[in-house]
């Protein structure tokens, strides 16, 4: 009885009291210094049982580290948070960096400063996704993030320990995890009703990245809103706009003139600038013989006439930081995620067809 009665006591004290280095390595029946190494990702001093079965108790145990100066494992409020882009150098992708701006508009108003996470992982401390993600140096994070597959590992973390996130330009999040992402039912329910306006029937969509969550979006959206017009739908009429790296797929424009299509809508603008090169390439005018809409509405769709839905990447980063902040003060994920406004900028690429 006086054993039993020890363990449900020590039980009790583990979920009362914060969780210490001392109390795992207690759990897991190894030294504090052997949980110190492996939760510093000092994996080379640790089996890989040993690892595991510290890792598994530092999980029962709820124990979430902190950077030192702080000594102790408590919640603390320090008005941070962390953007986490795309690409680490953020001055070089459009998507990042005024997404980052939109952030710190949005931070500035809500009185939060922003760390941003670009380090890279040579140092073996930051390979462990748990320590980075919730050593509790912010208060949550805003991940800029418009690939599938990346960064999977932080977003089911930060929804494991319950740590206020927001997903841009996604929205397959794990639960809490709120998203803001570009309206793109609205985006192709406004190309296609343009061009079926001014006559177009034969309409072909340009694809984006396959590994690209918008994508995935605008190719339903497009059927979507092909359907609603009552225009006929063909699959050889989704055009492959990328081959691998992202380039662009030189058969695109060959495919474009085999199927008659006499209007496209591509899934941004450099692709549709690309098809709109390959197009005069084999003798065809743009819009006299194809019209062209883009996405983005870039500085080089604006010189070159190109139709374009137009939307903001700073104004994604403003509503992520709204919708970060309403998630942090306990709002539902599903209540805080929003949709940036797109519209339509009418320029040259599109031509009214005869009756």
């Amino acid at each position: 009885m006086g054993i039993l009665c020890l363990q449900l006591t020590k039980r009790v004290n583990q979920v009362v009291m914060r969780a210490t280095i001392r109390s795992v390595a207690e759990e897991a029946g190894v030294s504090a210094v052997t949980v110190s190494n492996v939760l510093r990702g000092l994996d080379s001093r640790a089996s890989p049982e040993t690892r595991a079965r510290v890792l598994e108790a530092a999980q029962r145990l709820n124990y979430l580290p902190v950077s030192p100066p702080t000594s102790q494992n408590r919640r603390l409020d320090t008005r941070i948070v962390t953007l986490v882009p795309e690409h680490q150098n953020i001055t070089h992708y459009d998507l990042d960096l005024y997404t980052y701006e939109g952030i710190v508009e949005g931070a500035r108003k809500h009185g939060y400063d922003v760390l941003t996470m670009v380090r890279e992982c040579h140092d073996r401390v930051l390979e462990n996704d748990e320590l980075r993600f919730v050593d509790r140096r912010s208060d949550g994070f805003i991940f800029a993030v418009s690939i599938q597959g990346k960064w999977e590992r932080a977003l089911d973390i930060v929804s494991e320990h319950h740590i206020p996130s927001v997903v841009c330009y996604r929205r397959d999040t794990p639960d809490g995890v709120a998203w803001v992402d570009v309206d793109n039912d609205s985006v192709m329910a406004q190309m296609v009703a343009h061009l079926a306006e001014r006559g177009h029937k034969r309409i072909a969509y340009l694809s984006g990245p396959q590994d690209n969550f918008d994508e995935s979006q605008r190719q339903r959206a497009w059927v979507e809103a092909m359907w609603k017009q009552g225009l006929p739908l063909r699959q050889e009429f989704v055009v492959r706009g990328t081959v691998r790296h992202y380039d662009f797929h030189p058969e695109a424009a060959a495919t474009v003139r085999r199927l008659g299509a006499t209007a496209v809508v591509c899934f941004n603008d450099t692709l549709a600038l690309c098809l709109w090169d390959a197009l005069e390439a084999q003798g065809l005018r743009v819009p006299h013989d194809v019209s062209l809409i883009g996405v983005d509405n870039r500085p080089e769709a604006v010189k070159r006439g190109l139709s374009s839905v137009a939307h903001s990447f700073s104004e994604v980063g403003r509503l992520a930081m709204d919708a970060w902040v309403e998630l942090k003060n306990g709002a539902d994920a599903t209540m805080c995620s929003r949709l940036a406004p797109v519209h339509l900028v009418v320029r040259d690429s599109v031509r009214a067809l005869s009756p």
